[in-house]
C-alpha cells in the first residue's frame, strides 16, 4: 500500500529544505538527518530528479566499492531577483535559488524614469536565465509596507507605478513582494546576529529616516505597515511641530536621538543599530550614550546601501525557497519540469 499523500508532500518538503541548507548530501544522509527509510529518500530524490529540481553529482568522499553521489538542488533551477530601489537609482543582486553565485547591478535613472527602469532590469533578468527561470523578485523600496504585502504612502518613490509593475510580473508568471528598506538592514543586521532579539535599527538616507524593529525576534510592521516611520515624526520647533526629516541637519540629530532613546526604553531594547553617514553616526552615538542605559549596546552600519541589498537578497531567497517547497510538495507521478 502507498504512502497517504499528505505524507508524500511532507517527505518531498523535509528532503528540499535540507538541500536548501547544504550544498549536497547523500542519500544515506537524507535518511539519517530527516529519520526517513533509505527507501523513501530514493523515492522522494528520483522525483526531484524527474521534475528537474535536483541533480546527482560525484561524492568527494569517495571510497572503495560503489561509487556515492550527492543529492543536490539543480543549478539551473531558478533566478531570484533583489533590488534597492530609491527615487533615482536602484541596486539589484541576481542570485541562484540553490545558491549559487551571484552579481549585482546598479544603474541611475531620471525620477520619471524609475518606473521604466525597474522594468528593464527585470525583463533582463527574464531574458538572461542566468541560474534558470527567473522565479521570483523582492523590491526594497522607502515606503511602508502592509501586512498583505501592498505598498502604502507615505512613499517617497511617488513616481513608480507599482501596478504596472505588478502586472507585468504577474503576466510573465514570476512571484514577488514588496519590503521597506530600513526593514530589510533590520533583517540583515539579525540574521548576521540571531541571538539579537529587541533591536532597533535607524537607517538615514537621501529618502529619508526610518527604522526597522525587531521585537522578540520578529519584525515589527504595525497595522498598516507603518511602524519604523520615525522621519515623519514631528518635534516643536520655534515655528510649530515639524517632520524630523525636514529638520536642519543638527536639529534632526537632536531630535532623532531623544525620539530613539524614548523608544528603546519604552520598548525595552537591548540593541541599537544605526546607518547614517560615519560623522552623522558617530555624533548620534555619542548622544545616545548619555541617554541610554550602559545595558544597552550601539552598532554602526558601515554600508547602508550594502546592508539593504543584503537583506533584500536574503528575504528574496527564504520567499523563492517557500513558493519553490509549495510546488514541490504538489508534485505529481509525471515527468514534467515544475521548478
Amino acid at each position: 500500500m502507498g504512502q497517504p499523500r499528505e505524507l508524500r508532500r511532507l517527505n518531498r518538503r523535509a528532503i528540499t529544505q535540507l538541500l536548501f541548507m547544504e550544498a549536497g548530501l547523500t542519500r544515506p544522509q537524507l535518511a539519517d538527518r530527516t529519520g526517513l527509510s533509505k527507501v523513501t529518500v530514493n523515492v522522494v530524490v528520483q522525483e526531484l530528479l524527474n521534475h528537474g529540481i535536483a541533480r546527482l553529482s560525484i561524492s568527494p568522499d569517495q571510497g572503495v566499492g560503489r561509487t556515492p553521489h550527492r543529492v543536490e538542488l539543480q543549478p539551473q533551477v531558478g533566478t531570484v531577483l533583489a533590488i534597492d530601489l530609491q527615487p533615482t537609482e536602484l541596486h539589484a543582486h541576481l542570485g541562484s535559488l540553490a545558491g549559487r553565485e551571484a552579481e549585482t547591478r546598479a544603474c541611475r535613472c531620471a525620477e520619471a524614469d524609475l518606473t521604466k527602469t525597474l522594468l528593464d532590469v527585470i525583463g533582463q533578468a527574464l531574458v538572461e536565465c542566468v541560474h534558470g527561470p527567473l522565479r521570483h523578485v523582492l523590491i526594497g523600496l522607502p515606503a511602508p509596507v502592509d501586512p498583505q504585502g501592498r505598498v502604502r504612502e507615505p512613499n517617497v518613490t511617488y513616481h513608480l507605478d507599482v501596478q504596472q509593475v505588478t502586472l507585468f510580473l504577474e503576466n510573465a508568471g514570476v512571484t514577488y513582494a514588496f519590503a521597506n528598506d530600513a526593514n530589510l538592514v533590520a533583517l540583515a543586521a539579525t540574521r548576521e546576529t540571531p541571538s539579537w532579539s529587541h533591536v532597533a535599527v535607524l537607517i538615514e538616507r537621501p529618502s529619508g529616516t526610518g527604522m526597522g524593529l525587531l521585537l522578540n525576534g520578529q519584525l515589527y510592521r504595525g497595522m498598516h505597515g507603518r511602524a519604523g516611520e520615525i522621519g515623519r515624526a514631528r518635534w516643536p520647533t520655534p515655528h510649530g511641530a515639524a517632520p524630523l526629516e525636514g529638520l536642519p541637519s543638527s536639529e534632526r540629530l537632536e531630535a532623532t536621538a531623544f525620539m530613539l532613546a524614548g523608544l528603546v526604553h519604552t520598548l525595552d531594547l537591548q540593541h541599537v543599530v544605526l546607518g547614517l553617514p560615519q560623522d552623522r553616526a558617530f555624533a548620534l552615538q555619542e548622544k545616545l550614550s548619555e541617554l541610554l542605559d550602559l545595558s544597552i549596546t550601539t552598532h554602526l552600519i558601515p554600508d547602508v546601501d550594502d546592508m539593504v541589498l543584503r537583506g533584500a537578497a536574503l528575504l528574496a531567497r527564504e520567499q523563492a525557497h517557500g513558493h519553490l517547497l509549495a510546488r514541490v510538495e504538489d508534485l505529481g507521478g509525471d515527468n514534467t519540469d515544475v521548478a
